[in-house]
């Protein structure tokens, strides 16, 4: 049994009999984002699909602090299959969560990074420059989604890495909110990447039961994200 993540508004982290928040209203992935990965951990049943996350070094996975939670080891995997089965090959490697996560309401600091044990072969994707949002995040920017979560309400978890894109709807100091119409994220898609272009601006961090409405995700260009992901990869 598949057992994934859904970080829910006002909730930490639910662990569910099934994928965390997945790409909804899009399509499959195929080779388009290459960089974006699966991550796959010991919840106490051995290796399992857990978060989806980012390549932003030859050695470092972005994703949620709240992947991290509830784990038996910070002993993990990521798989960079654009269809996921129990035999795709995968890169061993440990999960950093930052130790502020879900400390303050304000500020949740829901970002952690998987350290890889050997370095990737694929191009990663950039991380934005400091308050690169404050500008770039307009009604008029769209935001591409990707992760590995449910394709529908139906939740059904097919392995596929999924795109969609969405439309800004506020921002504040560490999250950004977008639109889940025409697409969104769902079970699954946590620690997935927020992108303008090739840069990961946010990770996936909240949605609802439905996902519907719209989702929240925590800003990689704050200050506070910068502090803690500068002590894994070089910033711009």
């Amino acid at each position: 049994m598949l057992r994934w993540r859904l970080a829910l508004a006002g909730v930490a982290a639910l662990v569910v009999a099934a994928p965390a928040l997945a790409i909804t209203g899009g399509s499959p992935d195929g080779d388009l984002h290459p960089a974006v990965g699966l991550v796959l951990a010991d919840e106490g049943n051995g290796l399992a699909p857990d978060c989806s996350g980012s390549l932003v070094s030859a050695t470092v996975v972005v994703t949620a602090a709240h992947c991290a939670s509830g784990l038996v080891s910070d002993r993990v995997a990521v798989s960079f299959a654009s269809q996921y089965t129990a035999g795709s090959p995968s890169v061993a490697g440990t999960i950093h969560a930052d130790p502020q996560w879900n400390a303050s309401a304000r500020d949740t600091h829901d970002v952690a990074v998987v350290v890889l044990d050997r370095p990737s072969k694929t191009a990663p994707l950039s991380l934005p420059a400091a308050g690169y949002l404050d500008a770039a995040a307009t009604k008029e920017q769209p935001f591409t989604n990707v992760g590995y979560g449910y394709a529908d309400r139906t939740f059904t978890f097919d392995g596929y890495r999924r795109v969609s894109t969405s439309s800004f709807t506020s921002l504040d100091a560490t999250t950004l909110k977008l639109s889940e119409n025409p697409g969104g994220v769902c079970f699954g898609d946590s620690g997935g990447p927020r992108l303008v272009g090739s840069t990961v601006v946010a990770v996936t961090s909240e949605g609802n039961r439905n996902c519907t409405g719209q989702s929240t995700s925590y800003r990689l260009d704050s200050p506070s994200a910068r502090a803690f992901l500068a002590q894994y990869v070089r910033l711009p």
